[in-house]
Parts: C-alpha cells; sequence; structure tokens
C-alpha cells in the first residue's frame, strides 16, 4: 500500500532536515540572544542584583567537580574515582556604586574604679 501524505516525499524531508539544523545552528550559536555565551563574565558587585553564572565559567573542568558533588560514580568498585582539583576561573566583581569606608567605634573598655550612682 502506498503512502497519500506529504510528509513521506523527499521534498518534505528535506524542509524537515532543514528545519531541524537551522534550529540547532540558532541553539548552538554561542553569542545569540536566546542562549548566549557573554564575552566577559563578572560577579556581582556593589549596586548589582545577584544573577545566573553558567557553570563553564566558573571553572574549567565542572563536569568533574559537579560529578563528584553529586556522587556519580562513588560506588564504583572496579574503578575508583580519584580526588578532583577544581582548576577555578577567577572572576572579577563588577562595581557600579563607589561605598563609602565604614567607620567604627572604639571598642567599649568598662573602668572598674568608678564609683556607682547613690541612686542606682
Amino acid at each position: 500500500m502506498s503512502s497519500t501524505r506529504n510528509k513521506n516525499t523527499p521534498g518534505d524531508y528535506q524542509a524537515e532536515q532543514e528545519a531541524y539544523t537551522k534550529a540547532h545552528s540558532f541553539m548552538d550559536y554561542a553569542q545569540s540572544s536566546y542562549v548566549g555565551i557573554p564575552s566577559v563574565s563578572y560577579f556581582q558587585g556593589n549596586g548589582l542584583v545577584g544573577m545566573k553564572t553558567a557553570h563553564r565559567n566558573l571553572a574549567l573542568n565542572y563536569c568533574d567537580i559537579e560529578t563528584q558533588l553529586f556522587g556519580i560514580g562513588s560506588t564504583n568498585l572496579v574503578s575508583p574515582q580519584t580526588p578532583v582539583t577544581p582548576e577555578i576561573n577567577h572572576m572579577a566583581s563588577l562595581n557600579i556604586a563607589d561605598r563609602l569606608p565604614r567607620q567604627l567605634p572604639q571598642p567599649f573598655i568598662h573602668e572598674a574604679h568608678h564609683r556607682p550612682m547613690y541612686l542606682n
């Protein structure tokens, strides 16, 4: 029995594959506005609200770190895991507001040689 749907035609198959390729290239584009990778990453500083930071920006071996934190492969008796040494990316903080320096009072020193008040 032959199929009468357009889905099984060579042209429709090619159009569907092209749509999949375009969708994949849209999601895979590094600087896209949808899932883009920022060219420079900072930690939030003074005047900024906390944000999401991609795990790939925090460490070079982020996958190994997450694997150890989640305990994946911890019960593997054939080839036990080796301890992971994190390779941290050191990022600077981005401050948009200047803070005034803190001024703390001198520490309180109780002097015991003073006489108490007569009404106490």
